[in-house]
């Protein structure tokens, strides 16, 4: 009985712990996976860390103003994977983005898929998780 118990009280921890690990990345709550949005902009940051890496890039508006996006990509080991570093994409350079925008439609953000930098034409194409 004791040992039922104890088993009992094992699976249901595995599963409660593996439920939180799934809601973490739920990137349907955030993210529109039925549409698809291109931007092309300036890099002015890229945050490289976990969970997710995120850059900031400056798009310029059809009137000419300027906008903050922020764009969501993979953890440090997942970009590692495609040999992305810290320093693949830096302030300055000029990139276009495609992507699942977010559900608030006035929330400039961006799930990334694919990644080109013209300059030189270093591209990525995936999704990460």
């Amino acid at each position: 009985m004791k040992r039922t118990v104890v088993m009992l009280i094992a699976g249901l921890a595995l599963v409660v712990g593996n439920r939180q690990v799934l809601a973490h990345h739920s990137f349907s709550a955030e993210y529109d996976s039925t549409n698809k949005v291109q931007i092309e902009g300036v890099v002015t940051e890229f945050v490289w860390r976990n969970p997710h890496s995120f850059m900031k890039i400056d798009v310029a508006d059809k009137d000419g103003t300027t906008k903050s996006w922020t764009l969501e990509w993979g953890s440090v080991s997942q970009l590692g994977q495609y040999s992305i570093t810290r320093t693949t994409l830096k302030a300055g350079d000029k990139i276009i983005v495609t992507g699942q925008p977010a559900r608030d439609a006035a929330a400039p953000r961006v799930l990334i898929e694919t990644v080109k930098r013209p300059a030189d034409g270093w591209e990525w194409k995936g999704r990460v998780q």
